[in-house]
Parts: structure tokens; sequence; C-alpha cells
């Protein structure tokens, strides 16, 4: 494979890897890339800025290695699961519930889109129950999944 070649799948992986949002390792990618890219401090929550800063370090044949191997780390510690980090949307599903939940009146089409939303919820904590995020929660995600577990029995609880 090409250097060009190269540079191009190893920024591909590490955008993918990155937006799985693995907290830990995405602070690590930030320490790298203000290191190496020369554009001062990364903003990790930024696509933008990932990408340019990614568009400048994969230039530099060293910081390709060390990227190429961040990302097959990051592969390696969530085992291959590209689910994303369940903590990213949840709170946007807790305001999703409890805004409907709230209202004076609840209509059978709200409530029917309150239970789709904790199905798909569940999912994603299902896929995502090996990953770091939860099998060693942080006080942040502990105190998302319990308020998310009380929108849930909520809505669980209408008949």
């Amino acid at each position: 494979m090409g250097e060009l070649a190269t540079a191009s799948t190893v920024h591909v992986m590490v955008s993918y890897w990155w937006s799985r949002g693995d907290d830990l390792a995405n602070h690590q990618l930030g320490q790298i890339l203000t290191r190496t890219s020369g554009v001062g401090e990364i903003d990790l929550t930024d696509p933008q800025s990932i990408d340019q800063a990614l568009r400048i370090a994969v230039a530099d044949p060293a910081v390709l290695t060390e990227l190429d191997e961040w990302w097959k780390m990051v592969e390696t510690r969530r085992a291959g699961n590209s689910t994303r980090n369940p903590g990213l949307g949840l709170a946007g599903s807790i305001r999703y519930l409890t805004d409907r939940l709230d209202t004076d009146t609840i209509t059978p089409e709200a409530l029917g889109e309150c239970r789709r939303q904790v199905a798909a919820v569940d999912q994603a904590i299902i896929g995502a129950k090996d990953l770091p995020e939860l099998a060693h929660p942080d006080p942040e995600m502990l105190d998302l999944l319990t308020r998310y577990l009380e929108a849930r029995s909520r809505v669980l609880a209408l008949v």
C-alpha cells in the first residue's frame, strides 16, 4: 500500500474509532493530535477539528505510525465492538422521554413513541454492555443510567 493510501486508511480508521466515544482513548488521541498537528488544542467533540488535525498529522510518517497503533489499540480495547458509547445519547433520550411524560396528558401515539425510544435505548445498552463505559462506569454514567431507569420505568408503567 502506498503512503497516500496508508495515510487515508489511518485517517478513516482513527475518525471511525474516535466517533465511538471512548473517552479514555479519545483523550489519548487528543494528546497525540495536540502534540503533533501544530494546530493547538484539539476540540475532541468537534468532527471538523479532529478531521483538520488528522489531515495535518497523517502527513508525518512517525505520527502516522502512532495513529495507526492508536486505532488498532482502540479496536482491541473495544474487542472490535463498534457500538458507540451509550452515554453519548443517553441524556437526550432521557430528556425526550421525560418531556413527553411530563405533559398533562399523554396520547397513545406519544406513548408508542416513548416505548420505541425505550426499546432503542435498551438495545444500545445491551450492545454496549461489555464496553469499558458500562463494564467500568464512572459516576456520570451511573447517574445517566439511574435517570434512564427512572424514565424507562415511568414509560413501562403506563398502560
